[in-house]
């Protein structure tokens, strides 16, 4: 690391040519109103040059530069203009406001629209806000940067995707969002490189999301990818990061000594000379410096009648536990020929090849349970038995022979007509091929005489292929008459997805070595033999109707009115379609005469919207009974084999669609030109008829035990902030943002069948959360804890479990009834944070710059439900040191125990979740332009960078972000750690 700083370091000594000088003056001015006024704080630059000015009160500047110089004027809210001197000594301008700035176009479902014609809630980040971090998936790059979405890097795993929520749980389903990449919808966009993407929008209220129907429940990002624009040149670009992993902390357990010391309080008399004992970090052994990577080459450009773009990308990522690592080669190419003025064919195609190497998945949990009291390996080299865990140095050895490869193919062909004035007619065809192959070895091994072994080699195999084909057909209109904007469009559109996994065991090979691992008659284990769908909930056909119309008037009064309508496989009869409607109105409250508005104000408008969106991300078989294969039996004389079937498992033929409806109310406001801006937004979010798959009586001969039902209603809404200022001091530009989101999620009602009204989250049989009306979804489900028994006289008088004793912890009888059992528990915390934010903070001077990103999350509560699972001895983290000793020693930790009910769930394990966390700090150097071009290069920029450099929390795990899901959510059982990666980069353009 040393050595990249130093390399950074001499960079920014490099000194541009220089040329003979000439002192330059002049004026800058601007219009406002019906005055040409002097424009103080205009940036003026020497072009290729860290030299330059600004102009003074009176509008007026001087400097000096060479005959043949450059100079860039520059204001925020003006158009930037570059002038050439040609030997000038006096340089007047006006600088232009920047209308365009204003009007900016913002991607929306199946068309494009000015964001102040906007209605609906969306959030454009630009793709050079995505390549903040060396990441996998794009969407981590959206942590912290938009108000109302949550991203929770709930693994470390090479590989790894985040977890997506826009504005809360509304379903006890899949609740994650939808992604439309150039048109093709997809569930992950993990294959993507960031640095194809050309802009990311995610639609979060009605009047935006209701054109995506079914598949607006949980939000929608759009994602639009690169393509070379008319007018500019062909361009190459280079971009290189190489940077490495480090895990960010270690969970304090307890050293040899210290559990010694406790397994004798426990078993007095275990232990005698506590002196002689080793003293083993086992997560010291297990995590390790990692390097990851990630380069792209891309072209770019167009002509008159062809716009193109291709890349080659390459990331390789190593994980922090050995054995794992990550790999991909991204190929994208788009293109659009426009042989004539109103025809033009295009394709998108993205084609991803990846290998995983799988590490062992509880790695860090055995490491933390892993008794430190035994070494690693015995005098012979060989691996000591590990009591209750076995030894993870073994598991490496024996078991991380296990490569996933696959290959993502994203794909879509277009044409589009354009006719009369104003209509585009558009057909496309989108495709999405994943194809999957898993193979894993294990061979004969035996760890002493424990139970980690594996008597016979065993070697499986496992396929599995997606398929989705979408088909998309639009009419849009897009014409200003007189006063009037208007945008619409019309479309009809039918998808099929499919998907299938095929998976087989071999046992016993002949020969284990890589180029006889083949599976034949002999040695398959037919109990492991397998095939079906794999995705029950990702298998289904659609066919949809579409309609928007946006309606302008002045740019002042703004109208949207949007409908469509659904139909789904998954559902029967007159459930099969759903009509999802939506309306947005706008006011440019800025354009008004008759409001005398402060000069500082620049905009100010007021939006709403009402709508609804659906959702069917259930069983494509929910709504029909199953029946069973291989229910055979023995009759007759002599006896014979008959083949039988019976019911299953019923469905529900009355399902219907998840409704979504959503209220949002929008004010956006700017200042000063629009250096300061604001955007806030209130929704209210209700799903009504939530899918949900509840428990019936197992006399009606039900298999499955579970049937769906439209059983729940659940409301999220919440308050939404984006505030940034941005402006020029001299040769220093900067801006500073927050953005921030609150969340009140409640479920309203859980009705099901014989009294059901609750929905429980188990984990290993263990219920460890509970869904009932009047609190949020998977709201922690334990017993309160009100201290410690000090004494049998205590414990006497308060209701108890069997076999309590001083020093177990006090649960609260909660209904009073003077009996301890499983009516006494009670909500103990929730897991959805009460408030996320962001805040950005940017700087350049000259040629260097300088940003940080900090994100963070307050109100919500982890369950630490690694430390509840004692069925045998484990090790103990560090707070069990302070444990009970006697009576008056403590009443908050009881007396150590390997099981009973102190590892009941419960409020004791019950942690804040709350963090602040520096997500990203990047230091960057852009050379002058005049010494790049004697290189024959246009920019050049070196960086370096940090990401997840420190987080600030009480949480005593490895990270506040916990994988989640809508039941079992922010459960910590000791998943792969998000790591700190440090990182060093370049980006060139010829």
């Amino acid at each position: 690391m040393k050595q990249l700083i130093l390399l950074f370091a001499s960079t920014l000594l490099l000194v541009s040519f220089s040329y003979g000088q000439q002192s330059i003056s002049g004026t800058v001015t601007a219009t406002e109103g019906n005055q040409t006024m002097p424009l103080p704080g205009v940036s003026i630059q020497i072009v290729g040059t860290s030299e330059g000015t600004v102009t003074n009160l009176d509008g007026q500047y001087t400097l000096e530069a060479a005959e043949n110089a450059q100079l860039r004027f520059s204001f925020i809210g003006y158009k930037t203009q570059i002038i050439e001197v040609n030997g000038r000594t006096e340089i007047n301008i006006q600088m232009i406001e920047d209308i365009e700035s204003l009007s900016e176009v913002v991607v929306v479902g199946y068309g494009t629209i000015r964001k102040s014609d906007l209605t609906g809630s969306v959030s454009s980040i630009k793709g050079d806000e995505l390549r903040t971090m060396p990441t996998v998936n794009p969407v981590d790059a959206l942590q912290g940067k938009v108000a109302g979405v949550q991203i929770t890097n709930s693994s470390g795993a090479p590989g790894s995707s985040p977890t997506v929520r826009i504005r809360g749980v509304g379903t006890s389903g899949d609740p994650s969002p939808i992604y439309v990449v150039d048109g093709v919808i997809l569930n992950d966009i993990s294959f993507l490189n960031s640095r194809d993407i050309e802009s990311m929008e995610i639609l979060k209220d009605a009047s935006a999301l209701a054109i995506y129907g079914n598949r607006g429940a949980n939000g929608v990002i759009i994602v639009t990818t690169k393509l070379g624009k008319k007018g500019e040149a062909a361009s190459i670009s280079v971009n290189s990061e190489y940077g490495i992993q480090v895990q960010q902390n270690r969970i304090d357990v307890l050293n040899g000594r210290q559990f010694a010391e406790v397994v004798n309080a426990i078993s007095p008399g275990t232990y005698n000379n506590l002196d002689v004992l080793p003293d083993t970090d086992w997560q010291e052994l297990i995590f390790e410096v990692a390097p990851v990577q990630n380069h792209q080459l891309s072209i770019s450009g167009a002509s008159e009648t062809n716009q193109y773009f291709f890349s080659v990308g390459y990331f390789d990522q190593s994980g922090t536990i050995p054995e794992s690592r990550y790999q991909r080669i991204s190929l994208k190419l788009n293109d659009k020929y426009s042989p004539k003025s109103y025809l033009s064919l295009g394709t998108n195609l993205t084609v991803a090849p990846f290998q995983r190497n799988n590490s062992i998945n509880n790695a860090p949990f055995n490491a933390y349970r892993a008794w430190p009291i035994i070494e690693p390996r015995n005098e012979s080299g060989g691996f000591n038995e590990v009591p209750n865990v076995g030894n993870i140095l073994a598991d490496f050895h024996y078991n991380t022979d296990n490569v996933t490869k696959g290959v993502t193919t994203v794909g879509q062909v277009y044409g589009e007509v354009n006719f009369l004035d104003g209509f585009q007619l558009k057909s496309s065809l989108g495709v999405e091929l994943f194809l999957e192959e898993n193979e894993s070895f294990v061979p004969v091994y035996a760890v002493g005489q424990s139970q980690q072994q594996n008597p016979e080699s065993r070697f499986s195999k496992n396929n599995f292929r997606r398929a989705s084909v979408i088909w998309e057909n639009t009419l849009n209109y897009d014409k200003k008459i007189g006063e009037s904007q208007i945008n619409a469009v019309v479309g009809y559109t039918v998808q099929e997805v499919s998907n299938e996994s095929f998976n087989i065991t071999a046992r016993n090979l002949i020969r284990d070595g890589k180029d006889f691992r083949y599976i034949n008659p002999g040695n398959i284990d037919p109990a492991t033999v397998e095939n079906g769908i794999r995705d029950i909930n990702d298998f289904y056909n659609q066919i949809s109707y579409l309609a928007r119309f946006n309606y302008s008037y002045k740019s002042k009064y703004i109208a949207t009115l949007t409908y469509r309508r659904d139909g789904s496989s998954k559902f029967l009869g007159d459930n099969r379609y759903g009509d999802f409607p939506a309306v947005g109105l706008g006011w440019n409250i800025i354009n008004e005469d008759f409001i005398a508005f402060p000069e500082v104000m620049t905009n100010i408008k007021l939006r709403g919207s009402w709508g609804q969106v659906g959702n069917d991300k259930i069983d494509y078989l929910a709504a029909y009974n199953v029946v069973g294969n291989n229910l055979n039996g023995v009759f007759g004389s002599p006896e014979q084999l008959y083949f039988g079937q019976s019911d299953a498992g019923f469905g529900n033929p009355n399902l219907r669609w998840e409704i979504v409806e959503q209220y949002n109310v929008g004010l956006e406001l700017g200042f000063y030109q629009e250096r300061l801006t604001a955007e806030l937004d209130y929704y209210n979010r209700d799903t009504d008829g939530v899918l949900i798959d509840l428990a019936v009586p197992g006399y009606l001969g039900n298999g499955t035990g579970l049937v769906f039902y439209n059983a729940g209603k659940v409301r999220n809404r919440g308050f939404e902030f984006n505030i940034n200022w941005q402006d020029e001091i001299g040769d220093f530009t900067y801006n500073i943002g927050i953005n921030g989101a609150t969340l009140k999620n409640e479920v309203l009602e859980v009705s099901g069948v014989e009294g059901s009204d609750e929905l429980l989250g188990s984990v290993n049989n263990n219920v460890v959360s509970r869904t009932v009306a009047g609190l949020a979804i998977g709201s922690f489900y334990g017993y309160k804890v009100e201290g410690v028994f000090q004494n049998a006289d205590q414990i006497a008088n308060t209701p108890t479990f069997a076999g309590t004793q001083p020093g177990d912890l006090i649960f609260a009888d909660v209904n009073d009834d003077g009996v301890l059992n499983g009516d006494d528990r009670t909500f103990i915390g929730s897991p959805i944070p009460d408030f996320n934010y962001g805040i950005s903070l940017g700087g350049t001077y000259k040629n260097i710059g300088l940003n940080i990103l900090l994100q963070g999350q307050e109100g919500n509560e982890i369950l630490n439900y690694k430390e509840t699972v004692r069925p045998d001895r484990y090790n103990f983290e560090a707070h069990v040191y302070d444990y009970w000793r006697g009576e008056g020693t403590s009443n908050t930790e009881p007396r150590p125990t390997d099981g009973g009910n102190n590892y009941r769930i419960s409020s004791h394990y019950i942690q804040d979740g709350s963090f602040l966390r520096l997500r990203t700090v990047t230091l960057s150097y852009n050379f002058p332009q005049t010494l790049m071009e004697n290189m024959g290069i246009n920019t050049a920029r070196v960086y370096l960078r940090g990401n997840n450099v420190f987080t600030l929390t009480d949480f005593t795990g490895y990270s506040p972000e916990v994988p989640g899901g809508t039941l079992i959510n922010g459960v910590d059982q000791g998943t792969y750690p998000v790591s700190s990666v440090y990182s060093v980069g370049v980006n060139l353009t010829f």
